[in-house]
């Protein structure tokens, strides 16, 4: 009997943030995290049942070979090296977004850690090897002396990402951070605001 593939959604969309913003990208959401963090925009504790074979099909109807795996926590999840490895034989480039508390997997090209408050920020040392990419979500009471811990003049991505639902004063913050530390950046949630999946 196959085995099915447990997914919390696949869709086609545009990459909203960060520094792949604006391209056109197959999200393959994977179900449950080990963080609950309140704005989180994914109902992650439910799942689908997907044939290996209803998976490719959906996937090969994206002509831009570009996939993000995401969740939930996709380290996490044991499907993730399944899909990863179907979409690798399907010739996609693969980005991860992970809360970065767990080791990357193999077959990831672009990896995005988004350091939480409810792990206290921690980063496992292999994400934080493999990273391409960091980006902070920026809340009220936000500890930014928490990002003095990057060297950033390392080759990686360093970015800060308002909270959408406390926006004026979160842009707020970031914007007068990054006046004096330019190597940081703005990420807007670009998706949310032309409501898009």
């Amino acid at each position: 009997m196959e085995e099915l593939l447990k997914l919390n959604d696949v869709f086609h969309t545009l990459q909203g943030e960060g520094v792949n913003a604006g391209r056109r990208a197959l999200f393959v959401r994977l179900p449950f995290c080990n963080l609950k963090c309140s704005w989180c925009d994914t109902s992650f504790n439910s799942y689908q049942d997907w044939t290996r074979e209803k998976f490719i099909q959906f996937a090969t109807q994206e002509p831009n070979r570009f996939a993000v795996v995401t969740g939930g926590e996709p380290t996490m999840n044991k499907q993730t090296p399944k899909v990863i490895k179907i979409l690798k034989e399907l010739g996609f480039e693969i980005a991860v977004e992970s809360n970065g508390n767990f080791a990357i997997p193999d077959g990831i090209d672009f990896v995005t850690i988004s350091p939480k408050r409810d792990a206290e920020y921690q980063v496992h040392p292999h994400a934080w090897e493999k990273a391409s990419e960091f980006k902070y979500v920026v809340d009220d009471g936000f500890d930014f002396t928490l990002l003095d811990r990057h060297d950033v003049k390392d080759g990686k991505r360093y970015s800060l990402s308002p909270e959408f639902g406390n926006l004026e004063k979160s842009i707020e913050l970031i914007l007068e951070y990054i006046a004096k530390n330019p190597t940081w950046r703005l990420s807007l949630q670009t998706h949310k605001w032309i409501k898009i999946p």
